[in-house]
């Protein structure tokens, strides 16, 4: 039996008023090592725009999310938590949590 890479995330929505922060969740299991985790912003009528991955540093995120997203990976407990500081109204979207490689 082989054993499937997934990514879970609650499905039920998360409201923020503007300047409130939160945490989104994002579980993940996976068969290899090597993988990269991603976190995706879409907008509406838009398609994905990816925001960070694990190795993101401060200046590769896009200028309209550095100094309020970051991300956390915690590898023994195989989660990549999506923080968001200070929400302003184009945070409305869907966001996703995604694991590598990714079609």
């Amino acid at each position: 039996m082989t054993r499937a890479d997934s990514v879970t995330q609650p499905s039920h929505p998360i409201v923020l008023k503007e300047s409130e922060s939160t945490i989104m969740q994002c579980t993940y299991e996976t068969a290899g090592t090597a993988n990269d985790l991603f976190w995706y912003i879409q907008d509406p009528n838009e398609a994905p725009l990816v925001i960070l991955n694990a190795f993101s540093q401060a200046e590769d995120i896009p200028p309209r999310f550095q100094n309020r997203f970051s991300a956390f990976h915690y590898k023994t407990e195989k989660t990549f938590h999506l923080n968001i500081a200070v929400a302003v109204l184009p945070d409305s979207a869907t966001y996703f949590c995604a694991l590598s490689p990714t079609l």
